[in-house]
């Protein structure tokens, strides 16, 4: 570097900072290797002549050059320097920025923000949390309001348990700041609601079913009512009575669990929550008579589509499974015990024939087998090890959970969520741990203090909740995370780091739940839970469980939950079927520090979809990016396991299969799920549906965006229902990255 004489710049927005060269360095730099034309020395000299013109241009005014001015000379020294092609790249650079800037400005109705946030991600928080004028169809807040108004309303809450003020203003000041600098986010419902008019709510509870036409159609108004407030639900349908079971009131019979799942599932077809449906889960066991009814009632695509369906599958179950035990499978109900029935119903769901069969547990195996390696559903829910570790025995028996499977959850049951990024944690390489238990400190206090202003339209689940006080503090960006610690997913270090992480993470939320206890008490249902025998005081019945983050990290830019990412490289198709590309920024990064990246050497990566095939690629590089489609699922269960060995409640997770999977190869897994005392599990065969999900890049594809030009992508008009862009199968949902649309398929 030269001497220079220019000390300050000025942004955009007017404000004045520091005089940076290797900003300047590093811009020149990524033109040069998108091109091929030169290389780090090179572009440290263009830098230096950059310098020099603008000492001779500024350097005796007044008022410091702005951001544009430099720009302007920036094209020139590369230009003058020969490199023409990458003088074009750059130019088209600032274009492309420039119209970002604009797109910004358009979904911020003519606001502006200095969050780290890109086009698609600001378009996710402007229609999914900001306040809107809806008659002037506005936003009336910025992404730094928002947090502000967050932040406010919880440190609020305070008040109510005398706490100075002075203290307040520093809780407002933390949450804010957690928040705003992406480390920590509470669930999407509590950024869109506190604050703000509408009430707060959660998105997972549980709602049992009275074997009676009262009691089926009273959940289903609950249900409704909660629904339309914005709330997931989950339902045990093995709590009412098979099909042909005689109705004493009537003398008919019951048509059975599944007829009135597609009852459920019409009603919830009608009712919107905040213009997009909700998601629901039913769950029945597999020793209820209607198993097989119920494990072949999505066989169809496009059947019962506002549910995912789980199988709980007892430990009685999985032994004869693993011993391809001869003894014929036993339902019951109600102490009556009764073979499985294959039931036959006509196009309208009309009972027409009732067959038992003589079939073992390993067939009915095979019949959950085959239909998750068709298109992913049922998945199964291993109900014995839930109800082991059940935080709250003195509710009695867990029979169902939330629609994404990370929640399990008592009869009107809540659980309020909010994750962690990761990404934000690492420095040259290394875990920052007090930073970490920072924030897991405040992200406790600021979830428990959702709690409090909470209110569903359904009063026995508001009380519910808050007895319990149940958090779900969660965390995202781990395949983030272990890319800067240069850790391989699928290796026993990163399994070690998972368990290590999520034990920290864990420790440190009870040690602050057991503060807040001394400080507000503990929950009210506090006797009839685990902590009570451990002598343990603690404000919170569970505090961690790993949810979907669809949203919320694609918010922050980082791969969902303790997912990997699904590849490097996507495939995007915009109006009129032009398709793009996007290569994880993280992978650029690295290969932007090796001197190796070309626009060319991109293009390779985003036909594969990875890097494995990849030869200009170091092996070193290979065995730390890998995708979702490059870990064997067993290793994926390795990870899920890890990390549930120090979660309190669940976790949603998605087992990636090849296409050419067998269905032997997903018994394996769930054998292997319950042995390694997984609460629950999800599998993803490649391209199972007719409809796929994401997609790898094509080899007849010629378009290439790196992760800044993505921004400018429009919708595509075939997957998503809300704006069309692809969906995503992560974390057992299906997610939109455009517009934050989310589906859920466990």
């Amino acid at each position: 570097m030269i001497k220079n004489k220019i000390k300050k710049v000025q942004k955009r927005e007017g404000e004045i900072v520091p005089f940076d060269q290797e900003r300047i360095t590093s811009a020149i730099l990524k033109s040069g290797q998108a091109t091929a034309e030169f290389n780090g020395k090179i572009a440290g000299k263009i830098s230096d002549k950059v310098v020099e013109m603008l000492n001779q241009l500024y350097g005796t005014r007044k008022k410091p050059p702005n951001i544009e001015e430099i720009q302007d000379v920036v094209e020139i020294a590369i230009m003058k320097n020969g490199y023409t092609t990458s003088a074009k790249a750059y130019i088209l650079y600032r274009r492309e920025r420039q119209k970002i800037r604009e797109a910004k400005k358009e979904v911020l109705s003519g606001k502006t923000t200095k969050l780290p946030l890109s086009l698609n991600a600001l378009k996710v928080v402007a229609k999914r949390y900001l306040l809107q004028d809806r008659e002037k169809k506005e936003v009336t807040e910025t992404p730094e309001e928002m947090f502000q108004r967050v932040a406010k309303t919880l440190a609020g809450v305070e008040k109510k348990y005398k706490t100075s003020t002075s203290k307040i203003k520093k809780f407002e000041k933390d949450f804010y700041n957690v928040m705003a600098n992406f480390e920590f986010l509470p669930a999407g419902r509590t950024l869109t609601n506190a604050g703000a008019s509408t009430p707060v709510v959660s998105n997972c509870i549980v709602l049992h079913i009275e074997d009676n036409m009262e009691g089926i159609f009273q959940t289903l108004k609950d249900a409704a009512l909660l629904q339309q407030a914005g709330s997931g639900l989950g339902f045990p349908f093995h709590m009412l009575r098979p099909a042909g079971s005689l109705a004493k009131r009537t003398m008919g019979v019951s048509s059975g669990p599944v007829s009135f799942l597609r009852v459920y599932n019409e009603a919830f077809g009608i009712i919107k929550q905040q213009s997009r449906h909700g998601a629901n889960m039913a769950v029945m066991r597999v020793d209820h008579p209607d198993i097989l009814d119920f494990i072949h009632c999505k066989e169809k695509e496009g059947e019962i589509r506002n549910f995912n369906i789980s199988v709980s599958l007892t430990d009685d179950f999985m032994r004869k499974v693993e011993s391809k035990s001869k003894e014929f499978w036993v339902c019951k109900f109600k102490n009556k015990k009764i073979l499985p029935r294959r039931i036959i119903r006509d196009e309208h769901g009309i009972v027409l024939e009732i067959k038992e069969e003589k079939i073992t547990a390993e067939q009915v195996m095979y019949e959950i087998v085959n239909a998750a390696w068709a298109n992913g559903e049922p998945g199964i829910i291993f109900i014995d090890e839930v109800n082991r570790v059940n935080p709250l025995p003195g509710l009695g028996r867990i029979e169902a959970c939330n629609p994404c499977g990370e929640q399990m959850l008592h009869d009107g049951d809540v659980c309020n969520l909010g994750s962690i990024n990761l990404d934000k944690f690492i420095e040259n390489k290394k875990i920052k741990w007090e930073k970490l238990r920072d924030v897991v400190r405040t992200s406790i206090r600021m979830l428990d203090n959702v709690i409090d202003i909470t209110k569903f339209p359904i009063e026995r689940v508001s009380k519910m909740f808050k007895n319990n006080r149940r958090v779900g503090l969660g965390l995202m960006g781990f395949a983030d995370m272990l890319f800067q610690l240069d850790i391989p997913y699928n290796s026993e270090e990163g399994f070690k780091t998972a368990e290590k992480v999520m034990k920290f993470i864990t420790e440190e939320s009870h040690k602050m739940s057991e503060e807040l206890a001394k400080e507000k008490g503990v929950f009210p249902n506090y006797k009839k839970s685990v902590w009570k025998k451990k002598g343990q005081k603690v404000r919170n019945a569970a505090t961690t469980t790993i949810a979907p983050t669809g949203s919320i990290s694609m918010v922050v830019n980082v791969s969902s939950g303790l997912e990997p990412c699904f590849a490097l490289a996507y495939v995007k198709e915009v109006m009129g079927g032009q398709k793009f590309f996007y290569t994880n920024r993280h992978l650029e990064e690295r290969l932007r520090k090796e001197d190796i990246f070309t626009e060319k050497l991109a293009q390779k990566i985003a036909t594969a979809g990875g890097v494995q095939q990849i030869k200009e690629i170091p092996d070193r590089i290979k065995k730390v990016f890998i995708g979702a489609l490059d870990i064997s699922p067993l290793d994926h269960i390795k990870m899920q396991a890890a990390f549930q060995k120090n979660v309190d409640n669940s976790i949603s997770k998605t087992i990636n299969f090849p296409n050419k999977s067998p269905q032997t190869e997903v018994l394996k897994a769930y054998l292997l799920a319950w042995k390694l005392k997984c609460k629950s599990c999800t599998v993803y065969r490649e391209a199972s549906r007719k409809t796929e999900v994401l997609t790898l890049a094509a080899k007849k594809d010629k378009k290439f965006l790196t992760s800044t030009t993505l921004e400018l992508l429009e919708p595509q008009a075939n997957i998503c229902p809300e704006c069309g862009g692809p969906l995503q199968s992560q974390e057992g949902c299906l997610s939109c990255p455009q517009c934050g649309f989310g589906l859920c398929s466990v």
